[in-house]
């Protein structure tokens, strides 16, 4: 095939980001119509607080189902001579629940509240897929830069139905963060134990898709 109809890797992740926020954006629409429903007269002042809860559980569905964080390890396995565990590295999922916001005066001071929610909420599951143990928190610096601004932006009045679109940014800054800044790449204590090696692991890279 010639080099001039290729498509790009640019293209092709770039496709992949909208196809994420896109699925990421329905698992939240589809947790707020099963728990307040589509219509307004129906909403009663409890309606708020159950809302929140419905997008704090989206958001913690998604990310377990999509984030994977990949560490570095360095080990020694006990012995005479002690010896250095082949396992370098491995991968792990997430556990854990971002925590329901409840209302909030304003869309920036709402997400604020989100990104540390999911800081405080989530850590790496109990073993790697490769046995490595690292009892470590995978989120710590803020950075979701999507603002109330961006969502007047996205808005069209002649939409009869905004929420995808409206979703869909608020999802992509959520991802766009995790992919980037959210990374804690504090070092800390792991073992591996079918081989009974203790060492130092470390978080490479956190994706979500």
């Amino acid at each position: 095939m010639p080099l001039q109809w290729r498509p790009s890797l640019w293209i092709i992740c770039q496709w992949n980001i909208i196809m994420s926020k896109s699925a990421f954006a329905q698992v939240i629409i589809s947790k707020l119509k099963s728990s307040i429903g589509t219509s307004g007269k129906d909403y009663s002042t409890g309606s708020a607080s159950i809302a929140m809860s419905a997008v704090a559980a989206g958001i913690t569905e998604y990310l377990i189902a999509n984030t994977t964080v990949m560490v570095s390890y360095v080990g020694i396995i006990p012995g005479v001579p002690p010896t250095p565990d082949p396992l370098v590295t491995d991968s792990f999922k997430i556990i854990g629940s971002c925590a329901p916001t409840g209302p909030s005066n304003s869309f920036d001071s709402w997400i604020k509240q989100i990104e540390t929610n999911i800081i405080a909420g989530f850590q790496l599951a109990a073993m790697g897929n490769g046995g490595l143990v690292f009892p470590q928190k995978p989120f710590l610096s803020l950075g979701i830069i999507t603002s109330q601004a961006n969502l007047k932006a996205t808005h069209d009045v002649s939409d009869e139905d905004p929420q995808q679109k409206v979703w869909e940014v608020v999802c992509g800054g959520i991802m766009d963060w995790i992919n980037g800044l959210a990374i804690n790449v504090t070092p800390g204590a792991a073992t591996h134990p079918a081989v009974s090696s203790t060492g130092t692991a470390t978080i490479t890279k956190i994706t979500i898709t």
